[in-house]
């Protein structure tokens, strides 16, 4: 039973294969948002190009080295290098074999289908004829071109997405800008003026004067709520078609944005509900440095474009140029590796999903309608693709690359066996298609109890309901977010085998708006009622006992979590909820 201090109530006994606990609301929250996101949604491959006055130092300054696995394009904060010395050695920066064609042309035979570049990084040099500030390549440099300029036509040109990276908080050139302690006292600082006088008039400089501008691409978030909402504001009111990633807002709250980035050269779990790209470089810098030899090969590529799209992400993939405007031969050999197995793979990537199936052993699996393309890294000794976790008919399978080969399929259980003896292996990658009838569909996961052990429901096993998502955080972790009403739940379903009484508890981040509102926990046919307490920020995570119950039988369970009415906020920042065993336990 639940203990007196519980608000007890009779529920209807939700069942355990009911489809109405699985149709998620998947509906945009907008009709611009749903325009913004479909191209997004579609590329799945994209460019990063990291390149400035630090690719000019290569990553040494002074007899300096910045190690290799180190960040070369941080080399004037890693080494307090001082603004005018900085400066003076910004204009030497003369990039006399930079192509704009080339460049462009290189990530279109790549695969890729847009391309962000880093008009201002954290150095506060901008990259483009900015009239803000002199301090750009145009005014400051013997170049006197303008390389945004030159990317956005060659972009509109062949037909990709382009799009500009712009550092809005951090600026170690600026006396107000964040992030320079050696040149400027931290006290003297008035960031509001850099904001209104620099950062924001930069940012609509690049918005107004190079036609379509894809996705702004900000860095290292802001230091309050308020000024992160104006930056996007201004986005809005100036390219409203315009995406924004998930970088623009503080870091220790949910983040915002119309799409989140993972860490840097960091890739999403499976169950990501929301739209999300990986940003990863070649090597292990993002700027260019002369030490750095730890290229990616295109089999290290190829591998990780096909986990991030088979888990629902976007992969965009940077190159740190020379300073004189030559891409690196090693990073140019690879894309064009690469590109030669997306002229074959591409229908693989290009606008598909995330797979619903649990992980492969041979390999990784995206989705596309009723198809799966079944990616194989590790060709199976034994010429079979057991094919685990589908509860559809396999109508077909195939080569992608030989349509007309038709493969054997068997079927033991919930396990079907393609036979693949004859195939040719593709270098990389190679990829068949099972074609299902209809769209892929799986059996909710079901969690076991071991022996006197707790059930730990985690944002892995859940299943979400309405507008409830798993969402990312900067911290590395997830958690459940954007439930607001009582069509928006978690669910898990349990398989006790232990009788006895269970603690409920229960981890989770709030916002001082949450306080006091009102959440259910159902556990088959009964309910707790809590009330949340705020925790701090949205990643202060904390554990709070909400009583505790008894299983008088073993078997099946359903447990849900949702908010009692509607609240017009996020209830809370869900991590876990445990339901640990106390007292004698008892097996049927």
């Amino acid at each position: 039973m639940f203990p007196k201090a519980g608000v007890l109530s009779v529920v209807m006994v939700l069942s355990l294969t009911g489809s109405a606990l699985y149709a998620a609301d998947t509906s945009e929250s907008s009709s611009h948002e749903a325009q913004r996101m479909r191209w997004f949604k579609e590329a799945k491959f994209g460019m990063f190009i990291h390149w400035g006055p630090y690719s000019y130092l290569a990553g040494e300054w002074n007899g300096l080295k910045i190690p290799v696995g180190t960040e070369a394009e941080w080399i004037m904060q890693r080494f307090n290098i001082p603004v005018a010395e900085y400066r003076q050695m910004a204009r030497q920066l003369n990039p006399v074999h930079f192509d704009a064609a080339g460049w462009v042309q290189l990530a279109k035979a790549t695969g890729m289908k847009y391309l962000i570049f880093t008009a201002k990084h954290h150095d506060g040099f901008a990259m483009y004829h900015s009239t803000v500030s002199r301090y750009n390549i145009v005014d400051w440099t013997q170049f006197k071109r303008d390389p945004v300029q030159e990317l956005s036509t060659a972009c509109r040109s062949q037909g990709l997405r382009f799009g500009v990276y712009y550092s809005h908080r951090e600026d170690w050139d600026d006396p107000d800008g964040f992030g320079n302690t050696w040149d400027y006292k931290r006290s003297q600082k008035n960031f509001e003026r850099y904001l209104e006088q620099k950062s924001k008039p930069q940012l609509r400089e690049l918005l107004t004067r190079y036609g379509l501008i894809s996705v702004v691409w900000f860095d290292r978030g802001m230091d309050t709520v308020e000024h992160a909402n104006e930056f996007r504001d201004l986005v809005r009111s100036l390219q409203p078609s315009c995406l924004i990633n998930g970088r623009i807002g503080s870091y220790g709250q949910d983040l915002i944005g119309d799409y989140q980035d993972m860490s840097d050269n960091g890739i999403s779990t499976d169950g990501l509900q929301e739209y999300w790209e990986a940003p990863q470089t070649l090597n292990t810098t993002w700027g260019y440095s002369k030490f750095d030899q730890q290229w990616k090969t295109p089999g290290d590529v190829i591998h990780r474009l096909v986990e991030i799209v088979g888990k629902g992400g976007n992969y965009l993939l940077n190159i740190g140029p020379m300073a004189d405007g030559t891409i690196p031969p090693e990073s140019v050999r690879t894309l064009e590796q690469v590109g030669e197995r997306m002229r074959v793979n591409g229908e693989s990537i290009y606008g598909t999903s995330a797979s619903p199936l649990p992980p492969q052993a041979w390999g990784r699996i995206t989705v596309k309608g009723s198809k799966l393309y079944l990616h194989v890294f590790s060709w199976p000794a034994d010429d079979k693709l057991p094919l685990t976790g589908l509860t559809n008919k396999v109508l077909a399978a195939y080569p992608l690359a030989n349509p007309g080969t038709k493969l054997e399929i068997s079927q033991v259980h919930r396990t079907y066996t393609i036979a693949v003896p004859a195939v040719r292996r593709q270098p990389n990658d190679s990829v068949f298609v099972a074609e299902l009838d209809g769209a892929p569909h799986v059996d909710p996961p079901v969690v076991v109890q071991g022996t006197e052990t707790p059930f730990e429901l985690d944002t892995m096993q859940a299943v979400t309901g309405g507008k409830a998502a798993k969402r990312f955080n900067r911290q590395g972790k997830l958690h459940i977010a954007k439930w607001t009403g009582p069509s928006d739940f978690a669910a898990w379903h349990i398989l006790v085998s232990q009788k006895g009484n269970y603690q409920i508890r229960i981890r989770y981040s709030a916002l001082p708006e949450s306080e006091a509102t009102k959440y259910v926990v159902a556990i088959g046919g009964r309910t707790i009622a809590a009330f949340i307490k705020p925790t701090g920020d949205a990643f202060d995570y904390k554990t709070f006992d909400l009583g505790q119950m008894t299983f008088t039988k073993t078997g099946p369970y359903l447990v849900k979590i949702a908010p009692s009415s509607e609240t017009g906020h996020d209830l809370m920042f869900f991590q876990s909820l445990e339901l640990v065993p106390e007292g004698p336990l008892m097996v049927d």
